[in-house]
């Protein structure tokens, strides 16, 4: 697999500290796994990977042996996945789960940080309860919520 990555989003990737290896592990697990989401509009698929305590997110698109990356985040709270309870407004996203082909609703998950627990509203599979991050929720509200409770 070769990665291709256009230097607008290199430079975007390197001031958010992601490195080419930690993409790789993320496209790798979501291929054996299926733990992922694909986008109907776009066709691009969304993974994340956590080897510790980050969780990596990589928007791609793969055709044969390369695959374009489109954008990646990453955050450091703990999903509580399988905890998931209905939204308070039924919502749905374009994006689908790739392990079981449904669209993703709005959800009620649970996150974790520094014993801290909370929760939110965020898309995920209804079926299987694997829980979508979006970009802006990630260096947005998630960045300002760490760094609010690690200056506690």
């Amino acid at each position: 697999m070769r990665i291709e990555i256009d230097p607008q989003t290199s430079a975007l990737l390197e001031s958010r500290g992601i490195r080419v290896e930690d993409i790789e592990k993320v496209i790798t697990q979501a291929a054996e796994t299926k733990k992922g989401f694909t986008n109907a509009g776009t066709g691009h698929s969304l993974a994340s990977y956590r080897p510790s305590k980050t969780t990596y997110w990589i928007e791609y698109g793969c055709e044969q042996d390369v695959c374009r990356i489109y954008t990646a985040y990453s955050h450091r709270m703990e999903i509580l996945e399988g905890f998931n309870l209905p939204a308070k407004i039924k919502k749905t996203t374009d994006w689908v789960c790739l392990k079981c082909a449904v669209p993703l609703e709005v959800a009620t998950v649970k996150l974790t940080y520094l014993d801290e627990t909370f929760a939110a509203d965020t898309p995920a599979c209804p079926s299987c309860h694997i829980v979508f991050i979006s970009e802006s929720d990630a260096v947005e509200k998630m960045a300002l919520a760490e760094k609010l409770l690690e200056d506690k």
